[in-house]
């Protein structure tokens, strides 16, 4: 029968990854928790406001990290969907933070709601990493300051 050839090298496969899993979960090699912070600053008028995203880990090495934009305000939308790593404002090993632009046409008051997602490592030798995914949310805010 065609493709026979390949199901004992497919289960082979299949019976390494589960063995591979097995082990790291008995050595006790838990993903990193870690903690995302959205924050926007206000804005007095239409204009570029400049949002910054931060990743961190309580232990471990972030070696990547980007950001997706879920929900912005239809006053305030993203200039890109998208942010990664050539929009990093600061890193260390365990922290990272990343720089979004909206682009404010209207005052309004609204939600900014975004994934951040990361790679992260126990240590520096870059071996069994983990990917990671935490949303956060800010409030973003155009318009002069009123009581």
């Amino acid at each position: 029968m065609p493709g026979e050839g390949r199901a004992p090298w497919r289960r082979r496969l299949w019976l390494s990854g589960v063995m591979l899993l097995a082990a790291s979960i008995a050595r006790g090699d838990e993903p990193p928790a870690p903690s995302a912070r959205l924050v926007c600053p206000r804005r007095p008028g239409p204009g570029r406001i400049v949002c910054e995203a931060e990743l961190e880990l309580d232990r471990g090495v972030l070696v990547w990290a980007d950001v997706l934009v879920l929900e912005a305000p239809q006053f305030a939308p993203p200039l890109r969907a998208r942010v990664g790593p050539s929009a990093l404002h600061m890193k260390s090993d365990q922290r990272q933070r990343l720089q979004l632009a909206l682009a404010a046409t209207a005052p309004g008051s609204g939600t900014l709601r975004v994934r951040a997602r990361a790679v992260a490592c126990p240590d520096a030798t870059l071996r069994g990493c983990w990917s990671l995914v935490r949303e956060a949310q800010a409030r973003v805010e155009v318009g002069p300051i009123t009581d």
